[in-house]
């Protein structure tokens, strides 16, 4: 095995799990200390840059693996599912891999690996105790347990070939915490790149576990037992204190008040959701994992005892039933937005203009162009949207590269369902037009752009007569808030809730605009929310599932959610025309 250039590098790392959230933090924090890093990952990664090897490689390939640890001095294994899966998904990428992984370190001669393993394995511990690396492992999820797996291999590697592991346990690693939990558990980047330099060039670590956090004023855990590593974090969570505690408090029995592991002791089982008796009585509860991209515009069928909403990147129209748990999907030619109720089918906006579907044998969708849309610009698509209280379509335009925070989307009206219509804006100006919904009695339109520079929700007087709104005046300014204002609905009080995107929180103003209440999901990207159940007491949510970063502390998100929020809601009006 080639020795090290110097006391603090060696000749090459193989990092896995690299196109991870982490692992691209890591592609760049961990150049100094290797002349060549070795990346690999299942999913598609960059190109391989100057000192860099990209080597796509699938964890459960015992052969490809035993290539890819050939010729490294030691292992940063980052790689698998990051999150609470079902066990058959955590057998091959966790527990398959990660024995595969250290069989290859054995017949290659690598004598030092980094084990990414994580918090969860002490998931079950309340936040009351404080452990440290000899406390009782109790593991959280089927995640937890696969590192859990993880350590006891790294264990007996040592004492019966001597591959010396440092297992980090770590906490939450993000650019800020989220959450009050990870007021606890929180690593920075900065100080996640300087305990792997010490896990990796200390001598004599044999089997180490150390808890991955910075200098949290308020800790569980305790590393002792890894003092002579010399781990000294630089950070704390202490700098973002009054961000977090802006945010309304959980209830006090919610997992991420009680769990050290959070959200994830509650995470699955993964069947297929049973029949709800009653609605939820505290928390959210998961109805469907259904993982989309961005799950939107739910809306409830009271005949048919149904939820349904789409999935915009995922083009499908998706169905849940109450009485049996059961998930449909139909796909369309193109992205589907929002939805309204249109006879036996639907009026839908999409990517070109506004569109009339109908579900079809073998899970497609027929779709009828009703009007088109005359976009400002190439990549647009429509975005939120529903009916009026009389039955008229709303819904606007944004331009997909968000990132641009181009002011070109705007509202459009839909009146009729005659195809062939061109459709002129009726409200312009907009970067993300999001949160329209209506008052009970019909004459207060809402709006929202939630995009990251403007956060801003506006009311309109509105005209039921003619469906023209006017007298626009600001109604809430969400920099004032957590989360930015993404798709809402109105209750039977006449209160607005919008979806806190970013935050995790689903929020719930009076008419005056002042908040009332806030409930939490347990993912950070709800999207909207609609009334239904019994009564219409349920509050459903759909949510993002960001793409390309860890997951690890929402690994529900994607999923729709049913919360009692304490009110009834208004029926969802169809379209008319």
């Amino acid at each position: 095995m080639t020795r090290p250039e110097t006391p603090n590098r060696l000749d090459r790392i193989l990092l896995t799990g690299a196109a991870g959230g982490l692992g691209k933090v890591l592609r760049q924090s961990l150049r100094p200390y290797a002349r060549i890093l070795r990346l690999s990952d299942l999913a598609p990664m960059d190109p391989a840059g100057p000192g860099e090897e990209v080597v796509p490689c699938d964890l459960a390939d015992r052969d490809a693996v035993d290539a890819l640890a050939r010729d490294v001095d030691a292992i940063l294994h980052f790689g698998g599912v990051s999150v609470e899966r079902p066990f058959e998904e955590i057998l091959d990428a966790n527990i398959r891999g990660i024995f595969h992984l250290y069989e290859a370190a054995r017949r290659n001669g690598v004598k030092r690996v980094v084990f990414a393993s994580s918090n969860h394995v002490i998931g079950f511990h309340k936040q009351t105790e404080t452990l440290d690396a000899h406390a009782p492992r109790r593991p959280d999820s089927y995640y937890g347990l696969s590192k859990s797996y993880g350590e006891d291999v790294a264990s007996f590697y040592f004492d019966r070939y001597g591959i010396e592991t440092v297992s980090i346990r770590i906490g939450s690693s993000f650019p800020a915490p989220a959450n009050r939990r990870m007021m606890s558990t929180w690593l920075s980047y900065r100080d996640l790149t300087a305990l792997l330099e010490r896990a990796l060039f200390t001598p004599g670590v044999g089997h180490t576990v150390v808890y991955g956090m910075s200098d949290n004023d308020v800790v569980w855990w305790d590393n002792r037992h890894a003092a002579h590593l010399g781990y000294a974090p630089q950070d704390s969570s202490r700098v973002f204190r009054d961000q977090v505690e802006a945010q309304p408090a959980p209830p006090a029995d919610d997992p991420s008040m009680v769990y050290q592991g959070g959200a994830f002791v509650a995470a699955g089982p993964f069947e297929a959701p049973a029949a709800r008796a009653r609605p939820p009585v505290a928390g959210a509860e998961l109805i469907v994992d259904a993982r989309h991209g961005v799950g939107e515009s739910p809306v409830w069928q009271a005949a048919e005892q149904a939820l349904y909403w789409v999935d915009i990147p995922g083009r499908t129209l998706n169905r849940w039933r109450a009485e049996d748990g059961s998930h449909t999907a139909w796909t369309a030619g193109e992205q589907i937005a929002c939805l309204a109720r249109h006879g036996d089918g639907w009026v839908a906006g999409m990517e070109s203009g506004i569109f009339a579907l109908r579900p079809e044998a073998g899970g497609q969708l027929a779709q009828t162009l009703l009007a088109r849309i005359p976009h400002a610009l190439a990549g647009m698509r429509l975005n939120d949207g529903r009916c009026d209280r009389q039955g008229r379509f709303w819904t606007g335009s944004m331009l997909m590269d968000m990132a641009q925070g181009a002011p070109v989307g705007a509202l459009y009206r839909l009146d009729s369902a005659q195809p062939g219509q061109t459709l002129s804006p009726r409200l312009d100006g907009l970067v993300v037009p999001n949160g329209i919904a209506f008052s009970p009695d019909g004459r207060t339109m809402y709006v929202s752009d939630s995009h990251a520079s403007v956060r801003r929700v506006w009311a309109f007087d509105y005209d039921t007569r003619t469906g023209t709104p006017s007298n626009r005046r600001l109604f809430i300014d969400m920099n004032s808030f957590p989360g930015r204002p993404d798709g809402a609905a109105v209750d039977a009080h006449g209160c607005y809730w919008i979806c806190g995107n970013d935050a995790g929180l689903v929020h719930r103003f009076t008419p005056d605009g002042r908040l009332d209440r806030s409930l939490a999901v347990p993912v950070k990207k709800p999207t909207m929310c609609a009334f239904g159940g019994p009564g219409l007491r349920t509050l459903f949510v759909a949510s993002i599932r960001p793409q390309g970063i860890d997951l690890s502390d929402q690994p529900l998100a994607g999923g729709v959610f049913a919360l009692n929020p304490g009110v009834a809601g208004l029926a969802e009006p169809a379209f008319r025309g």
